[in-house]
């Protein structure tokens, strides 16, 4: 078999019959095979992003459980998020009875946790006049700690609440959808639960039991 290319077009000539079959290049083929090729290099980019999201949920080290001054806690996150704040002014509180309030767990961990969900908070304010985020802690009567991470944000919708912990399942336009997976799991390996409340326009509540 022999191919002879000649302006725009490619020949194949095959044996024994001498027929031939005609492939015309032209621009709109050229651009519907860069379509196709760009289509399996972004698919390609999708399914490397998403295995590397799934290892994160899945792959979580075991936790190192040290007790963890609260209030510290608290005060590195709050300053962590200060510009942040500043800038779009935002109220962020926080309280911690009693002062001395300790927890056991790993400290990395409900750092992240708490990060995450902060920085929900901080989405949920955007379109909020006055703007707070509360962060807070107590004993709960039953020797466990009850941290919680309150917002005066937009809500979440009452049939989209069991749905938030759900790998994946996001009801924000860039969301990843594996941060509140996350979250619980990092939880739960801790010893804890959590739970959220809200009533949409007024206010979120992230409750960590510890």
């Amino acid at each position: 078999m022999q191919f002879i290319v000649r302006p725009s077009m490619v020949f194949e000539q095959s044996d024994p019959v001498n027929k031939c079959s005609f492939i015309h290049i032209n621009d709109e083929l050229i651009r519907k095979s860069l379509e196709g090729l760009n289509t399996i290099e972004e698919t390609g980019k999708g399914l490397m992003e998403f295995v590397t999201k799934y290892r994160s949920i899945t792959m979580i080290p075991p936790p190192e459980p040290q007790s963890i001054q609260i209030h510290k806690l608290f005060h590195y996150i709050q300053n962590l998020f200060k510009e942040d704040c500043i800038e779009s002014d935002v109220s962020f509180i926080t309280k911690v009875e009693p002062d001395n309030l300790e927890v056991l767990a790993d400290e990395g961990q409900i750092q992240k946790v708490l990060i995450n969900l902060v920085k929900n908070s901080l989405e949920a304010l955007k379109e909020v006049k006055t703007k707070e985020i509360e962060l807070s802690a107590r004993e709960n009567g039953e020797n466990r700690i009850q941290i919680q991470v309150r917002d005066n944000g937009i809500g979440i919708p009452y049939e989209k609440l069991e749905d938030i912990f759900i790998p994946f399942y996001t009801t924000k336009e860039r969301g990843s959808g594996i941060g509140l997976s996350l979250s619980r799991q990092i939880v739960r390996l801790n010893g804890g639960s959590i739970k959220v409340f809200s009533i949409p326009g007024k206010e979120t509540i992230f409750t960590l039991i510890l």
